[in-house]
């Protein structure tokens, strides 16, 4: 059973929807898996959502005749948008102190969600081989702990990438009560090549989530590029735009 870290001193008409981490169980689990869920315990107040690509261009002679129109396409652009997976930022808050005042015996502070979160971004497989030389330090390549972001409606596949921890306040034996945890959250958006078909299902809703939410906001207009750019910039009020005037 989950430890209760929610203050007792302030009692609220409503009730407020936690943010949570929820880790995706092995594809190879079947019935028998487990979701582990780490509920914040305050809401992140910023969300930073990035998203980087770079320009290229790239001939592959050998890729089919439709791949090398579109790579001369690009090119007359300046190239070919490369376009990086979605980073979702936000920062974690952990404090102890009202559990520790309420149940004296309680010797851990907020080392056990910490726990979680390191156990999230280190994987399952911790403890790495150990080097073939005795000089030799090999580098350790781990695999983080597909999980999924839920903020409110919207629920993020991914894995954490980075994570800044800050342990704020300690009690007499040095136990933290208190930590900051800056986190870096890749998407998966891969969905063609997800070994984890929960993933790729749970990116394609979001996808589609998408899709509806914008069609509430995007007017879709068809005809010509200069009767679009008009429509757009008429202001609400029926104004027509006369070589470049208002009228």
């Amino acid at each position: 059973m989950p430890r209760n870290l929610e203050p007792e001193q302030v009692a609220l008409p409503y009730r407020i929807a936690r943010g949570a981490l929820v880790a995706l169980p092995h594809p190879k689990a079947g019935d028998s898996a487990t979701f582990e869920i780490l509920k914040f315990q305050f809401n992140p107040e910023t969300v930073t959502r990035a998203r980087t690509g770079q320009w290229e261009r790239k001939l592959d002679k050998k890729s089919s005749k439709a791949a090398q129109e579109k790579v001369a396409a690009d090119a007359q652009r300046g190239g070919a948008l490369k376009s990086k997976s979605e980073i979702v930022s936000f920062k974690l808050i952990f404090d102890a102190t009202e559990l520790r005042l309420r149940e004296s015996a309680e010797p851990d502070g907020v080392m056990p969600e910490l726990a979680v979160l390191e156990r999230f971004a280190l994987g399952p497989d911790q403890l790495p081989d150990p080097p073939k030389k005795d000089n030799e330090f090999a580098l350790v390549s781990l695999d983080p702990t597909e999980a999924l972001l839920v903020l409110g409606p919207r629920s993020f596949p991914g894995v954490i990438t980075q994570m800044n921890i800050v342990e704020q306040r300690f009690d007499v034996d040095l136990v933290p009560i208190r930590a900051e945890i800056d986190i870096r959250f890749r998407i998966l958006e891969a969905t063609t090549v997800a070994v984890n078909k929960d993933t790729a299902k749970i990116f394609e809703d979001l996808v589609k989530q998408g899709q509806d939410l914008s069609a509430r906001a995007a007017e879709s207009y068809q005809g010509d590029v200069k009767a679009a750019i008009g429509k757009a910039l008429v202001p609400r009020e029926g104004r027509k735009i006369v070589n470049g005037e208002f009228l």
